[in-house]
């Protein structure tokens, strides 16, 4: 029976960082993925740069998509365009999940695709897991086990058996287009509207050659998408053709939940969705960091690893219940919504943002300020 220090189940940016990370500090690590690798994931893969910070590497160029984006039009509900400048980081999560995956190798990390979790139990001081690949169960030892297994993340069901509800509670669906129209290629447009998406932003936006027309909703998503894309074709004379259709859907309450003694959640397995700010992948990498931090501090003292990642998480996740009532009152209503884009707040949320970009230049990785403020 293999032994390990740590064993990371998820290749996404979450467990792709922890394992990273725990490689580069000595630990004995395996990371197993679920899917075969490059695997697709129906994400908006765009990140500010500090992302790079948080996942400790500048990603390679042929890694980025061929367009950059480095302005943004916010869109409000009376249809008043509001545009500025900030860079950004486009890439397609199948590519971008993949190199990470392979930086992790690269650090040391042991790494299986096609890899799933059957079954795990506490024996001692170690965890005693069930993995299978090619319909082959295997056993293995570790002493801590990171949970970056998503949303529907099967560790966080074993330890928190209610935090599923049986229907979805928020969906999300991108339409890929392939045409022209007016529509800038550098350029992140974001629609404020509950008439088009009740939960948070509607977006439009450029991968390579694929226009992306996406949107989310609690109920009836495809008849938001759809208006929202007929919106978007009019608005911007768009002559061409969808070529895909994805999305996803959770039935995860939208609870923070860390784990449990040396079993630490990160990412979307954790509950770590901030539906404010529109981003969750710098959540993602920021939470498997602190992972391994709690991680090693237990090491030296003996004692449970999430003792440590409570205290080393607290602020991110008070920060997370804030935003989460701000959403709730600014999507109250599409009068609120335009209130809350007023010149005045998004002038002082401007001035915040380009003092908070400035301030992460020279920050430490583990203390940035997420965007957007």
């Amino acid at each position: 029976m293999q032994n390990y220090d740590i064993v990371v189940v998820g290749g996404g940016i979450a467990g792709s960082v922890a394992a990273r990370f725990a490689a580069k500090h000595g630990f004995k690590t395996l990371l197993i993925e679920k899917y075969k690798t490059p695997r697709n994931k129906p994400c908006s893969g765009i990140q500010f740069t500090y992302f790079e910070k948080l996942i400790g590497k500048k990603i390679p160029k042929e890694k980025l998509c061929k367009n950059e984006l480095f302005k943004v039009d916010m869109i409000t509900p009376k249809g008043k365009t509001l545009g500025g400048k900030m860079k950004m980081l486009n890439f397609w999560r199948s590519t971008f999940d993949s190199w990470l995956n392979q930086v992790a190798v690269k650090e040391g990390a042991d790494f299986e695709d096609e890899t799933s979790l059957i079954e795990f139990e506490s024996e001692e001081k170690e965890l005693k897991l069930t993995i299978s690949k090619n319909k082959k169960q295997t056993k293995i030892k570790t002493r801590y086990l990171i949970g970056a297994d998503g949303m529907l993340s099967g560790i966080r069901k074993k330890l928190q058996p209610d935090f599923l509800v049986s229907k979805s509670l928020g969906t999300a669906i991108n339409y890929y287009f392939e045409g022209e129209g007016n529509l800038d290629p550098n350029k992140l447009y974001m629609f404020y509207n509950r008439d088009f998406c009740p939960l948070m932003f509607a977006w439009v936006y450029l991968k390579d050659e694929k226009w992306v027309i996406g949107t989310g909703a609690n109920e009836n998503v495809v008849d938001y998408a759809n208006r929202f894309y007929d919106h978007v074709k009019e608005k911007y004379s768009l002559k061409g053709r969808i070529v895909k259709k994805e999305g996803f859907a959770s039935t995860q309450k939208i609870t923070t939940y860390l784990g449990e003694d040396n079993i630490l959640l990160t990412g979307d397995a954790a509950g770590l969705i901030d539906l404010y700010r529109g981003v969750g992948m710098d959540l993602a990498a920021l939470s498997g960091r602190l992972a391994v931090k709690a991680t090693k501090k237990a090491e030296k003292t003996g004692k449970p690893a999430i003792q440590y990642y409570q205290k080393y998480m607290k602020k991110t996740v008070d920060k997370l219940e804030s935003n989460e009532k701000k959403q709730a009152k600014r999507y109250a209503s599409n009068d609120s919504l335009e209130k809350s884009l007023s010149s005045p707040n998004l002038l002082k949320d401007g001035i915040l943002m380009i003092i908070a970009n400035q301030i992460n230049r020279i920050l430490p990785a583990e203390k940035v300020m997420l965007l957007p403020i």
